[in-house]
């Protein structure tokens, strides 16, 4: 048997000396289907770093809830042991896949009213894990946000790592979602170089938070991250009129926003005046675009016509006409189990840190349940139909997606049409203003490029 591979990479290969049992495979093959459907495109760097034959310590960053052990789970083959905070075990049936598959719980001071709470019992699980031949996964931040940077991290990690069995290997993860809960947006997950635990546990635990800092975009002020998410967004628009980019992958939309992040900082440093100006005027834009409804509530770092997948659907109107029945199919197919989705989100909305989640879980759970609804539905007038339907479902499913969204950037829609009606000349600036800054930045790119 070859090596696994995930997106032509290779996974780490299982360690001989560990097991995965059948009940961890099936969940993996769940977990990996969901992330499947769920994100568009996952692409992960720096899996050569990993050596599969010493003892793993993996330190992801924590942006996105639950999601981000499923992303973490989807490069690995060797059974992973996850450290997750005790609470989560009381939760129903999430707490009894967590002790089935053996993670290890730990104890929060905030969790507990800040009480003293004793780690002896954690510590030593987790010095077992890795003597077994398990990989050990913690999340070092120590709770999950909605940020675009790298929270102050817990000791917890270094403490264990210096404990661990010799030739113990830390490899820092950092996980970038470019459009944190959006179906069919994509991931880039970056695998660091690994880090050998030496020193003290404050210079260990700078030195991953370091590495953390480099894998992913790491923003200090809350107020800059759309304003970073805009300014990516532009110099994207700018380099692709140059040419560039015309196959940008995940991993090259997080180093332009990691470029756009360093160059902000060495403006700052520069001409602050200059900054002061410019941050200004895109915050106006900002604001602008708010008002007019123009632009989502959180920084993104991918936009609605930027998919990889989308070409432009108009270089071939052909493909509007003839793609026109089998859109309308799945529609006709997808549309109460969507709009169910939908209300169970206005009903109980989840909070912003598990949005993808919910949005995750809920959607598998109302599609599969409708699904085998619709096809029961169809078997009893149509026997022979109803396998050939079912199996239609899913990729009308997505094909209607993809033709609703290039049908959204290609025509004018009513909305739009109204604000263009009712808000000519607020557009014709938000237009002029967008092609100066986009003018300014294109320089600025020059100056830092030349410095």
């Amino acid at each position: 048997m070859g090596t696994p591979t995930v997106g032509g990479v290779a996974r780490p290969a299982v360690a001989e000396a560990a097991e995965v049992t059948r009940l961890v495979r099936g969940l993996r093959w769940i977990a990996r289907s969901a992330v499947r459907t769920f994100y568009s495109s996952v692409e992960a760097t720096g899996l050569e770093n990993v050596d599969p034959a010493r003892p793993t310590l993996y330190a992801p960053t924590h942006p996105n809830s639950i999601i981000d052990p499923l992303l973490v789970a989807l490069f690995e083959e060797r059974p992973i042991c996850f450290v997750a905070r005790d609470g989560l075990f009381d939760v129903p049936v999430f707490g009894a896949v967590l002790r089935a598959v053996g993670a290890i719980p730990v104890a929060r001071r905030s969790d507990h009213a800040g009480e003293e709470v004793d780690h002896g019992a954690m510590f030593s699980a987790c010095r077992e894990a890795l003597a077994s031949g398990k990989v050990l996964v913690l999340f070092p931040e120590g709770k999950t946000h909605g940020r675009l940077r790298v929270e102050r991290l817990k000791t917890g990690l270094a403490r264990i790592a210096l404990d661990a069995p010799p030739d113990t290997q830390i490899i820092p993860i950092g996980l970038n979602y470019l459009v944190r809960h959006a179906f069919r947006s994509d991931v880039h997950v970056a695998f660091g170089e690994p880090i050998a635990p030496t020193g003290t546990v404050a210079e260990l635990t700078e030195r991953v938070a370091d590495t953390l800092r480099r894998l992913t975009v790491h923003i200090e002020r809350e107020d800059d991250e759309r304003l970073i998410a805009q300014v990516t967004a532009m110099m994207a628009e700018v380099r692709a009129h140059e040419g560039l980019d015309q196959e940008a992958s995940p991993a090259d939309r997080v180093a332009l926003a990691q470029r756009v992040v360093d160059a902000y900082r060495w403006l700052g440093e520069r001409d602050p005046e200059r900054t002061a100006t410019l941050r200004a005027r895109i915050q106006a834009l900002l604001e602008e675009r708010a008002e007019l409804g123009l632009g989502g509530e959180r920084p993104a770092l991918q936009h609605r016509g930027e998919r990889r997948i989308a070409r432009r659907w108009a270089d071939d109107p052909a493909t509007f006409v003839l793609g026109a029945p089998v859109a309308l199919y799945g529609i006709v197919n997808n549309a109460l189990p969507y709009l169910a989705l939908r209300v169970l989100l206005g009903i109980a909305p989840p909070s912003f840190y598990r949005g993808a989640l919910v949005r995750l879980g809920g959607g598998l759970a109302i599609f599969a349940f409708a699904y085998a609804a619709q096809t029961a539905v169809v078997a009893t007038y149509a026997p022979a139909l109803a396998p050939l339907y079912a199996l239609s479902l899913v990729p009308s499913a997505f094909f209607a997606r993809r033709y609703l969204a290039e049908l959204r950037l290609h025509r004018v829609g009513p909305r739009r049409l109204f604000r263009m009606v009712n808000h000519r000349g607020r557009l014709a600036y938000l237009r002029a203003e967008r092609d100066d800054l986009a003018a300014e930045l294109a320089e600025l790119r020059r100056e830092y490029l030349a410095r």
